[in-house]
This record gives C-alpha cells, sequence and structure tokens, in this order.
C-alpha cells in the first residue's frame, strides 16, 4: 500500500473527513463519466459550449475543476446537450447493509427553456 493511500486510510477514519471526500469524489467521477461520453461522442468542448449556451471556459472549468461542485440543473444541461439521458442505482454504502431494491431513471426535460 503506498503512503497516499495509508495517509488517506487514515484520514477516512474521520468521519467528517470521510463525508466530504465520498461527496466530492462521486462529483468527480460523475463528471469523469461525462467527460468519456463527450469525447466517445466526438464533441469538443467548444461545441458542447454552444450547445449548452454557455462560454467555452464555463465547460473547461467544469471538467478540469479540482473541487467540482456540479449542480442537477448542470448535469442536465450536458447530457440534453450530449443527447444522453442518465440512470441513477441507488445502493447501501456497505455490503453488510439490507440491500435497497430502488433504481431510478433520470430523462431531462427537453421542453425546458435554453440559457
Amino acid at each position: 500500500m503506498s503512503r497516499f493511500h495509508q495517509h488517506l486510510r487514515e484520514d477516512l477514519s474521520d468521519p467528517e473527513f470521510a463525508a466530504a471526500f465520498y461527496d466530492m469524489s462521486v462529483d468527480i467521477a460523475l463528471l469523469q463519466v461525462l467527460e468519456q461520453a463527450r469525447k466517445a461522442l466526438n464533441v469538443s468542448e467548444k461545441e458542447l459550449a454552444e450547445r449548452m449556451g454557455v462560454q467555452r471556459p464555463t465547460v473547461t472549468r467544469l471538467f478540469n475543476a479540482s473541487h467540482p461542485n456540479p449542480t442537477l440543473d448542470t448535469i442536465s444541461d450536458i447530457l440534453r446537450a450530449l443527447g444522453l439521458q442518465a440512470e441513477i442505482k441507488i445502493s447501501p454504502a456497505s455490503p453488510e447493509d439490507a440491500s435497497i431494491p430502488i433504481k431510478a431513471k433520470f430523462v431531462p426535460d427537453i421542453r425546458r427553456t435554453e440559457h
């Protein structure tokens, strides 16, 4: 185990740090998936920005921020601009917790007005 992972394991024993870390890691993971989708669809940052009705630096900052905090509206705008929809699966945080049979499908409202 690397020193980084040793320190991270120690830091994660602090409940406040762990909560903030996991909250941030979800945002980062979601943006990484959206960035991979954008690239797979051969959509440039410039084109994505145009489709979203924002300036390119806004898109660049979003995908390159060290502490991203996208709103649901922003996620919805990105999905819509890429012609995608998202499915959200809710499951227990730890294996010993009981199963939660919830599955949601997020479909952006295409009737929503553009920014």
